[in-house]
């Protein structure tokens, strides 16, 4: 007979309720020794993704002023709801892309490709996406065609809102109108409905990943000049956007590929970019396409800037020091920063690790085609 005291203790137990990206959620009663790690874990079998897949996915949740954090998978959920002030409460954690990849195609389930389509679609949701106005046309498009595929032209509308929740971005409204919106998007739903769903999932995908901001989480920061900006944060590097006072728009003003940012800061709110002049030997070209900067006139300001550390000018002598940048940007919470700061390092270690890989792969195939030549020789030079 089992023993009624174990069975309430079990019943009092913190629970956790993981969204999953298609809508399905699992609920987990959580015990002192279970970790992000493990419920990804039983998150990949309930989706059936592969082991490689499965790497591209991690949990997170949003706080109580709609910040969203990632949660590293040594972290003991147990833990994280102790330390809330309603311990005996329901966590709630969601499931997302974490890390993207170039090209929808290099991953290797059906199953892990719709994810990525949902997430993407979440991307658009939130206005991060930024896509030309076309573009944008079809991306919608191609979601009424998957969500609501017996739309007709007098409820392209009502389509349009299932799809888009928030409405459209501010950029899309500041050229075009809501009708015209519509309309667009109607001329581009006739194609597109005609397509398989997973078609046209793909075709969503491949279309998205033409914008910079595909893939990206972006966070609002104060710069140096207590100016509001985003810190969008990827797997190509970190990009910095402006947001206008008056129209809500962003607009892109610095962008930092990882090969480039030499240290990355955190301390309370105060999160901080080095940026390390490249080696002399290098060329004034691949200089200028490091860091990316609107125009001299902001560079110039950057380096006179009395937050900004800098060490000598880039005509240096052989025995000067290179120089050294340093952006800093101020989040809204100490957990925000953390979190931006813990986003940025994971971005880059899996930006060398692709790149790793990627060279793998390349001598390999250069192996395997120099031994498929020698074959190929050896047979011609035996027939004749």
């Amino acid at each position: 007979m089992g023993d009624p005291n174990r069975t309430v203790s079990a019943s009092r137990r913190p629970k956790a309720i993981v969204r999953l990206l298609d809508f399905q959620q699992i609920e987990i009663v959580l015990h002192s020794r279970l970790s992000v790690e493990d419920v990804l874990r039983l998150v990949s079998e309930k989706l059936e993704l592969s082991f490689s897949d499965s790497q591209y996915f991690c949990l997170g949740f949003t706080d109580n002023l709609n910040h969203f954090h990632w949660l590293d998978g040594s972290v003991i959920l147990y833990d994280l709801v102790a330390s809330t002030s309603n311990p005996k409460g329901t966590l709630t954690l969601s499931h997302h892309v974490r890390f993207f990849v170039d090209t929808i195609y290099e991953v290797q389930c059906a199953s892990t490709a719709k994810l990525f389509f949902f997430d993407i679609h979440n991307q658009l949701t939130r206005h991060e996406l930024l896509v030309a106005s076309e573009d944008y046309f079809e991306l919608v498009a191609i979601l009424v065609s998957v969500f609501v595929p017996d739309c007709q032209e007098h409820t392209i509308a009502e389509a349009i809102s299932r799809v888009m929740p928030l409405s459209h971005p501010p950029y899309i409204l500041l050229k075009t109108d809501q009708s015209d919106v519509e309309k667009k998007v109607f001329e581009k739903f006739r194609y597109y409905r005609r397509l398989p769903v997973g078609t046209g999932m793909i075709s969503f995908i491949k279309l998205a990943e033409k914008s910079e901001s595909y893939g990206y989480r972006m966070y609002e920061a104060l710069n140096e000049n207590n100016d509001k900006c985003i810190l969008s944060i990827g797997y190509k590097g970190i990009y910095i956007y402006r947001r206008s006072r008056h129209q809500n728009l962003i607009t892109p003003y610095l962008a930092y590929p990882w090969r480039v940012i030499d240290n990355l800061y955190y301390r309370d709110k105060k999160f901080s970019i080095e940026i390390r002049e490249p080696k002399k030997t290098e060329s004034s070209e691949n200089v200028a396409d490091d860091v990316i900067l609107i125009n001299d006139r902001q560079l110039s300001e950057a380096f006179s800037h009395p937050t900004t550390q800098v060490s000598c000018g880039r005509r240096r002598s052989n025995n000067q020091q290179p120089r050294v940048l340093l952006f800093p940007f101020t989040c809204a919470t100490p957990l925000v920063c953390r979190t931006v700061w813990m986003s940025a390092i994971a971005q880059h270690r899996f930006f060398l690790e692709r790149k790793e890989l990627k060279k793998v792969i390349f001598i390999f195939d250069f192996l395997l085609n120099s031994f498929s030549g020698y074959l190929l020789v050896l047979f011609i030079a035996q027939k004749a």
